[in-house]
């Protein structure tokens, strides 16, 4: 079986054979593939311009799966109602988002959503819950020196905001040593910002405020390095 990037793979934790899958942008097909050797039983994969898309269903027809649906369609456009678990990755926090929001009418019928943006991680937050769904789970995985989150979403109702925004409230409970490594670099970069005396003041205080919220989250266990 094709290996996944760690990122992917962190996806299909959330994922078993009997969900109706959808996975929009679903670029080289790399995680519907692998759904489908798993034995997934509905796949439904989609591109938005006709370039990727005739690469999706050239990758698909040759992978010989035949429970993966090939669309080209604009986000949740022609989302299939039999849908109930929908995956989202590699786009920015806020371009999810959007695709979530314009997407609204078609969020009834899904019963989890499996996310995973690139930044903008507090928005996308704000706007799942808007929506009526709960984080039910996270992980953060670092690859190639990066850092990536991944956001596992129920379709029941659970407010969050303010500083679980920002860091996730499952990310604070958990505090995995991803997480903790992921947030002391943030710290870190505040802390070499903060030693221009070039920098306005008003953005200097923000940067302090930032630096405290990092501390205060992360210290809980005494992790962050001052």
């Amino acid at each position: 079986m094709d290996r996944l990037p760690p990122r992917l793979l962190a996806i299909t934790d959330y994922i078993q054979t009997n969900d109706h899958v959808a996975d929009i942008g679903s670029d080289h097909g790399l995680l519907p593939i692998y759904l489908a050797k798993l034995g997934v039983e509905y796949i439904y994969a989609s591109e938005n311009k006709k370039g990727p898309y005739n690469r999706l269903k050239a990758k698909i027809q040759s992978s010989g799966y035949s429970q993966i649906v090939v669309d080209m369609a604009d986000g949740l456009d022609t989302l299939p109602m039999n849908v109930d678990t929908l995956v989202i990755a590699g786009m920015g926090g806020d371009l999810i988002a959007k695709i979530i929001s314009h997407g609204q009418s078609h969020l009834d019928h899904l019963k989890k959503m499996i996310l995973l943006p690139h930044g903008n991680e507090s928005e996308l937050r704000q706007i799942i819950s808007y929506f009526g769904f709960s984080i039910q789970d996270e992980q953060v995985i670092e690859e190639d020196g990066k850092f990536y989150e991944v956001i596992y979403a129920m379709n029941q109702p659970c407010l969050v905001c303010g500083i679980e925004s920002m860091f996730g409230p499952i990310n604070i409970r958990k505090k995995t040593p991803t997480f903790i490594k992921k947030w002391q670099a943030e710290h870190d970069k505040i802390v070499d910002l903060l030693k221009d005396d070039k920098i306005p003041e008003r953005r200097r205080e923000e940067l302090v405020a930032l630096k405290k919220k990092i501390y205060d989250v992360i210290t809980t266990k005494g992790d962050l390095q001052s």
